[in-house]
């Protein structure tokens, strides 16, 4: 005789399943669970104890964790990809954001620290293109790099929520104020600036992340129809860097593989006439170490194995070997009466490449002066912070300046923060209080970001996760709502 599933607030009760971790993905049964009161209940030996008992656990926490599917922070950089799930401290994983391929045809991904020797590399393919416009995805690749980390993290993807991390891309951020006199004239920006600005033509104002939207749009088509993913959200990783530092409002820095990011952020809201963005990033201190390698004409072999190894054990020398100094001319000094911080790497098969003075002068290219964005005269990298904080509103400028925050790789060489502290204190008033920080996971600060914002519960209780079911009627412009 069959046996009746038991009632709770006069409702037949839900019977609750856990999956257990195992390769054949094993359901165990842990009860039957009541949505009118969410009372947990497990089953007992019958002929003992007559029925059914309640769970002595907070029973809300164990139906969050079998009903709902696992969460999965996605930040695909332009050269790194970070993963892992929410409300984990850090990543499960950093790969390259990369497929490679083998001469064989087999595909796979690349750890970020580690260079592949087992499997001989004839060709790469990044998930992201750079064209003129900004960066553009490669669906295809993409997909096939997310079947890898679906195998990595041993998860399905019809069960698997996934928030994105994303950054804005490039826009000649001066339109943003063409047009908006109240912004203009209630800006600290110098009365020649502001005078440009009011005799230009009037342009409409722009949405400073439209042109991040045919990105986001195309990473959920993907999720969405390629996978079949419940739901999907998008976050800017300034944004959740500044989360990530118990913060709301501050100036993040986010020096990245191939530009320079500046966000004004002020109570959670990102101030987008306030964005700057500079072309110089962690890729153009690698530049620097490729040119002086081929400088030294050793003999390469001639194969994309051999070029792939060869970039490879550049980008970590740059890492782990490069370093901004204080005072070139000081340093230059240093270095003509002594050799000591010479040093020497494999670059491939025992053939080595002595690394001298570029050590420091790779990495000047990150403060390097470039046109800023309204004012005639170009600018380092403080220059291009200060106006920023300049063309935000007066009242916010003094929070601003509390809290500047420095994130991403490109800020994470030796010497960088103390070297743009000096710079920046030169070109401030002694009267003004700032504050630079630059904490030592600044690397994946985006990343523990969105793994705490991700498993907050007003993401659910006010439904803004993208599910599947709004991106059939919607289309992609579903996601256009994330903020």
């Amino acid at each position: 005789m069959p046996k009746t599933k038991p009632k709770h607030c006069e409702k037949v009760m839900h019977r609750l399943y856990i999956r257990k971790g195992t390769e054949k993905r094993k359901w165990i049964a842990v009860g039957y669970y009541c949505d009118e009161c969410s009372i947990m209940m497990k089953e007992y030996d019958l002929t003992k104890l007559g029925g059914i008992q309640e769970i002595t656990i907070d029973a809300s926490k164990l139906v969050e964790k079998v009903t709902n599917p696992k969460k999965v922070v996605l930040d695909p950089g332009f050269s790194l990809t970070k993963v892992g799930f929410t409300g984990e401290k850090e990543p499960r994983y950093i790969f390259d954001s990369a497929v490679y391929f083998s001469d064989t045809g087999e595909s796979f991904i690349q750890f970020a620290d580690k260079v592949e020797t087992k499997t001989e590399v004839k060709m790469k393919k990044p998930i992201f293109r750079k064209t003129e416009q900004g960066e553009t995805l490669d669906k295809d690749i993409f997909k096939l790099f997310l079947k890898h980390i679906f195998d990595k993290l041993k998860v399905k993807s019809s069960e698997t929520a996934f928030w994105v991390i994303e950054k804005y891309q490039k826009r000649n951020f001066a339109d943003f104020l063409k047009g908006r006199l109240d912004v203009i004239n209630n800006s600290t920006l110098p009365e020649e600036a502001k005078d440009v600005l009011r005799k230009e033509g009037m342009v409409e104002y722009v949405n400073g992340f439209e042109s991040s939207f045919s990105i986001r749009r195309a990473i959920a088509e993907v999720f969405f129809n390629g996978f079949n993913i419940p739901k999907v959200y998008f976050s800017l990783g300034e944004l959740l860097s500044l989360y990530a530092d118990d913060q709301v409002t501050g100036v993040v820095i986010g020096i990245g593989s191939n530009s320079t990011r500046i966000t004004p952020i002020y109570e959670g809201y990102i101030i987008s006439h306030g964005l700057s963005i500079r072309e110089k990033g962690g890729l153009d201190v690698v530049k620097q170490l490729e040119k002086h390698i081929q400088k030294e004409g050793i003999d390469i072999p001639k194969s994309y194995h051999a070029n792939y190894q060869i970039l490879k054990n550049t980008r970590l020398a740059s890492e782990e070997l490069c370093f901004v100094s204080q005072n070139v001319k000081d340093e230059n000094k240093k270095w003509k009466q002594s050799d000591k911080l010479m040093r020497s790497i494999n670059i491939i098969n025992d053939k080595h490449i002595r690394l001298n003075e570029i050590r420091y002068k790779s990495t000047e290219i990150l403060f390097e002066e470039e046109p800023l964005s309204i004012l005639n005269n170009p600018g380092d990298l403080a220059d291009a912070v200060i106006e920023s904080i300049q063309k935000c509103d007066k009242g916010l400028v003094k929070s601003l300046y509390a809290n500047i925050l420095l994130v991403g790789g490109g800020t994470m060489y030796e010497g960088f923060k103390e070297r743009f502290t000096q710079s920046f204190k030169s070109k401030v008033s002694d009267q003004l209080n700032f504050n630079i920080t630059a904490k030592s996971d600044r690397l994946i600060s985006a990343w523990i970001g969105g793994s705490i914002l991700s498993g907050m519960k007003i993401f659910e209780e006010r439904n803004f996760w993208v599910s599947k079911n709004e991106y059939d009627e919607k289309g992609s412009s579903a996601v256009d709502q994330c903020i």
